[in-house]
């Protein structure tokens, strides 16, 4: 008898891991928006699935039905992704930089191309993944913090006022000067207390 609930509580444990095996790798339905493309994205990664949530936004981004492959956000986020592969997975690190590195490239094209005279802060944000790239232990980190460097010079006469105003209220641009001066000054002394040279050349 103890033989038979044996080997019934060895089938029913079976049965569960198959079970969510199949929840967690059946092909889900194609996502319908981009908050839902994002919101997939954020799970997979949450689960350590880095690629599969990196594809997810790619395969977004290189819908044909789609007008969204001139959307430089959906670069960044997946440059981001893959720059949580290469702190999460050492063993993989050189090419989740490679992967990360290309993405960021892509958004800054594409955002250099933007014609607008809002406000924007994309320099700032593609320079920070630059900078997280910056403080790995890698041979590219000087080449990644200078990138850095310039993105956020770029992005502070940006700034131009002490406020902005969208959707009917008003915000303080103080904030922000003060947050991009304190990474351009942090990159600064990372660059100069690693004896980075003056224009590292990529």
């Amino acid at each position: 008898m103890a033989l038979l609930w044996k080997t019934l509580f060895l089938t029913l444990l079976a049965a569960t891991f198959l079970f969510l095996a199949w929840i967690l790798y059946y092909p889900k339905p194609a996502p319908r928006s981009q908050e839902e493309v994002l919101s997939r994205m954020i799970a997979l990664e949450r689960d350590g699935r880095y690629d599969d949530a990196a594809k997810t936004v790619q395969g977004w981004s290189q819908d044909s039905r789609r007008d969204v492959s001139r959307d430089g956000l959906l670069y960044e986020q997946i440059a981001m992704v893959y720059i949580n592969k290469a702190y999460k997975k050492r063993k993989s690190t050189e090419d989740s930089v490679h992967q990360a590195d290309l993405n960021l490239e892509k958004a800054l094209s594409l955002h250099d191309q933007e014609k607008s005279d809002d406000l924007g802060i994309d320099f700032f944000e593609i320079g920070s993944g630059y900078e997280v790239l910056g403080n790995l232990p890698i041979a590219e980190r000087c080449q990644f913090l200078q990138k850095a460097g310039e993105l956020f010079e770029r992005q502070l006469p940006l700034i131009q006022s002490d406020t902005y105003t969208a959707f009917g209220k008003t915000f303080s641009l103080k904030p922000l000067q003060v947050n991009v001066k304190k990474h351009l000054d942090a990159v600064r002394q990372k660059l100069s207390s690693l004896s980075c040279p003056a224009n590292v050349k990529r």
